[in-house]
C-alpha cells in the first residue's frame, strides 16, 4: 500500500505563496496589514515616478479593479504616504504621488523584507541564495 501523492510542484508553489502571504507582515495583525497595504499602494505609485499615477495605474499593477485600488489609494493619502493631485487637463481624474513619509516607509519595509530574507537563508550557500533568487525573479516575469 502507497501512501498519498506528493505535492506537485504546482501545489507546492501555492502552498509557499500562502504560507507566506500570512506572515509577511510579521505580526499577522490587523495593523500589520494595513502596514502591508499602504506599502503595496505606495511600491505602485513610484513604479510611475516621476511621473505622478493615476488609480488606474495602480489598479492595474496590483490586479485590483478600479473601486479597490481607489480605497487602497485613499487610504495612504489619508496617512500621508501619498499625495493627490489634479490631473493636468481634467480636474476630475486624481493623480497621486509618493510623500517623503511614503517613501520612508518602503525603505523601511524593504529593510525588513532583506532582513527576513536573510534569516530566512542564513544557512544557505552563498550560490544557493543567488540561484534561488534569480529562479524567484523569473517565475515572477513570466518563466523568461
Amino acid at each position: 500500500m502507497t501512501g498519498p501523492e506528493p505535492p506537485g510542484p504546482g501545489q507546492t508553489l501555492f502552498r509557499f505563496v500562502r504560507h507566506w502571504s500570512r506572515r509577511w507582515t510579521a505580526t499577522g495583525e490587523a495593523a500589520g496589514s494595513v502596514r502591508g497595504r499602504d506599502v503595496m499602494a505606495v511600491e505602485a505609485v513610484s513604479t510611475r515616478a516621476p511621473a505622478a499615477a493615476s488609480v488606474r495605474d495602480v489598479a492595474e499593477h496590483l490586479g485590483l479593479d478600479h473601486s479597490g485600488a481607489s480605497r487602497l489609494v485613499a487610504e495612504a493619502v489619508g496617512r500621508g504616504l501619498l499625495a493627490d493631485t489634479a490631473a493636468r487637463g481634467d480636474r476630475r481624474q486624481r493623480r497621486v504621488v509618493v510623500t517623503a513619509a511614503g517613501e520612508h516607509l518602503v525603505e523601511a519595509a524593504h529593510r525588513w523584507q532583506e532582513e527576513v530574507f536573510g534569516r530566512l537563508t542564513q544557512d544557505w550557500h552563498p550560490e544557493e541564495v543567488r540561484h534561488f533568487h534569480r529562479l524567484m525573479a523569473r517565475l515572477i516575469d513570466g518563466g523568461s
